[in-house]
């Protein structure tokens, strides 16, 4: 019996440091855990809400996360609105009191007062802390960034600035049809 029992004890203790290491060898590939607040998810529910009005995504609340809050919670949950980034419990909570997203309970990156029919190079969101689909470091630093037509594309951590560069231009040249609300008037340089 005393055998049996270290014997268990042995194994029970292996696994526990084989999980330990485990932990600690992923621990720099998903700084903040592995999830799946999944940007598909995400950039779909983004795709009703624009069908719903007028082609045109969230806007006219104080911060780009409040926008992004519409979504919920026809369109979107907090799991998927709480990013890779800010436990979805978190989320769940400040959107249950009856709060807009802040930065600190919205993980994703929002650019609001476009439209569906906009630039298509135009970037609608992505992920803030630039994780992978799961929550992990990419090895060239890339992030996935959804443009307003919906596409997907990957842009490494040495053309990020270039990527942010052409990203203000694109708005800029697009200034006078970009509203803050569906219901605005266009803006006229």
């Amino acid at each position: 019996m005393i055998k049996t029992t270290l014997m268990v004890l042995a194994v029970i203790s292996a696994l526990l440091v084989t999980a330990f290491f485990i932990f600690q060898w992923f621990r720099p590939y998903y700084p903040y855990g592995w999830s799946h607040a999944c940007d598909k998810v995400l950039m779909l529910a983004l795709t009703r809400y624009s069908q719903d009005h007028g082609g045109a995504y969230p806007t006219g609340d104080e911060t780009p996360e409040a926008c992004l809050g519409q979504l919920c919670p026809k369109y979107a949950v907090a799991e998927v609105l709480c990013g890779k980034t800010v436990p979805a419990e978190i989320t769940q909570q400040h959107l249950a009191a009856g709060n807009l997203l802040t930065p600190e309970t919205c993980g994703w990156h929002y650019v609001p007062g476009l439209k569906i029919t906009d630039d298509p190079q135009l970037a609608l969101f992505w992920d803030k802390a630039r994780l992978g689909h799961n929550g992990e470091q990419q090895a060239d630093g890339s992030t996935a960034v959804f443009s307003v037509d919906g596409s997907t594309r990957y842009i490494a951590a040495k053309d990020w600035d270039q990527f942010l560069k052409q990203q203000d231009q694109l708005r800029r040249a697009q200034a006078p049809s970009i509203r803050t609300s569906p219901t605005d008037p266009p803006r006229h340089p």
